[in-house]
């Protein structure tokens, strides 16, 4: 256990990963603060949740829309660069929101200016899988730098919607949003003047129409997919189910020891080293996944679905890590940017069909039948990793 502790203290002594890990939070948590201040402050400016859900439906819809575009950005002109040429219109258009806000001007406007938000935010997450990829030959083990990024990201889940909250709790909506838009642009400046990213340049030899035809990206956007699925369906039933058994508000307790458990796991899957390949890793770990998912449907209380919930989380984490190894191995060259944001696109898309899928099996039936459905989701992904493993070899011209 001290040898594995010691890769992680190696891993941070490596110039300029706390840096870039640092900033890469700072944007993540912007990100995640926007489903709680958006809405409510579209509610307060316009009176009606369900104005204030097409506000929020907008800035979801144009992050994922505009995501590709985004990652096609970054390794286009590089990393630095791209984040340097959206944190500032980002904020700016976050502004605007503000003031259209507190003008109550209609909704159209609201929802204009929320599309907009998303799909300039800075691609933070794209921007650093690029960086991290260049740093990878200096960094001595491959499996915590992906788990310090699984980390990152994590943390940035947990974190962004409780800041919000405090914020909104202490002092406004209105100092929630502008919050976030200030830690973007920070986030966006420190991570576009560190001298890793400045230094990795764009790659304009990129195949754009190779990319989307590579089987092996292929197969890990349809997982992809199937974990949006997964996600989006325990969004539903877990509220539902907390509020079944009489404590609605246990629902935020039982998505954070979900996060909780992925977290944990991040952190001791990046302790383990294996001399397998990710592609040959991976549809086991899809299936280990789903074996934590499974005990979740018979959970016969609270208290034991949030332990449960927790596990699943630790059997969750370490096939996410794998993915961020997968698209370094099957996204052609100069193309990794683009390719890590349309696995973003697919998992967003699954998740918005999920919620809706478990809406409905909640309704007509009971929160169980939804949390099978996850597991169910999780276990095609496993399946299509099985019959798809040939694909998931490196890409030739990486190999």
């Amino acid at each position: 256990m001290g040898r594995a502790l010691r890769r992680y203290t190696q891993l941070l002594r490596t110039p300029q990963v706390p840096r870039l890990a640092a900033s890469a939070l700072a944007l993540g948590i912007a990100g995640t603060m926007a489903p709680v201040s958006f809405v409510l402050f579209a509610h307060r400016a316009t009176g009606s949740f369900g104005d204030a859900s097409l506000v929020f439906a907008a800035s979801t819809t144009g992050g994922l829309l505009a995501a590709p575009l985004r990652g096609r950005l970054v390794d286009r002109v590089g990393p630095s660069a791209a984040v340097l040429r959206l944190a500032v219109p980002s904020a700016a258009t976050d502004v605007a929101f503000i003031l259209a806000g507190h003008a109550r001007l209609a909704t159209g406007v609201l929802v204009a200016l929320a599309l907009l938000a998303g799909a300039i935010i800075p691609p933070g997450g794209a921007a650093l899988l690029s960086v991290w990829s260049g740093l990878l030959g200096e960094i001595p083990s491959r499996g915590v730098a992906y788990a310090v990024m699984s980390v990152v990201q994590e943390v940035g889940f947990i974190t962004g919607p409780l800041l919000a909250g405090g914020i909104i709790a202490l002092w406004s909506t209105t100092t929630a949003v502008a919050a976030a838009a200030g830690l973007s642009l920070a986030g966006g400046l420190a991570f576009a003047s560190s001298p890793a990213a400045r230094a990795r340049g764009g790659q304009k030899d990129g195949d754009r129409e190779r990319l989307m035809r590579g089987a092996g990206l292929q197969t890990v956007l349809m997982t992809a997919t199937a974990f949006g699925l997964t996600f989006g369906a325990l969004d539903v039933a877990f509220p539902a189910f907390a509020r079944e058994h009489g404590s609605g508000a246990t629902a935020g307790v039982l998505l954070s020891a979900l996060a909780a458990g992925m977290l944990a796991g991040s952190l001791v899957s990046g302790l383990r080293s294996s001399p397998a390949p990710p592609g040959r890793r991976y549809p086991g770990l899809c299936l280990l996944a789903a074996a934590g998912l499974a005990p979740l449907a018979a959970a016969p209380g609270l208290a034991a679905l949030i332990a449960l919930a927790f596990l699943a989380g630790v059997c969750f984490a370490p096939v996410s890590i794998c993915q961020f190894a997968m698209i370094d191995e099957v996204a052609p060259p100069g193309r990794t940017a683009e390719a890590f944001t349309w696995l973003g696109t697919f998992y967003g898309a699954g998740l918005a069909c999920g919620a809706a899928l478990a809406g409905q099996l909640v309704a007509a039936a009971d929160p169980r039948v939804a949390m099978a459905a996850a597991c169910a989701a999780t276990v095609g992904a496993w399946l299509v990793a099985t019959a798809r493993a040939g694909t998931l070899a490196p890409a030739p011209a990486a190999a």
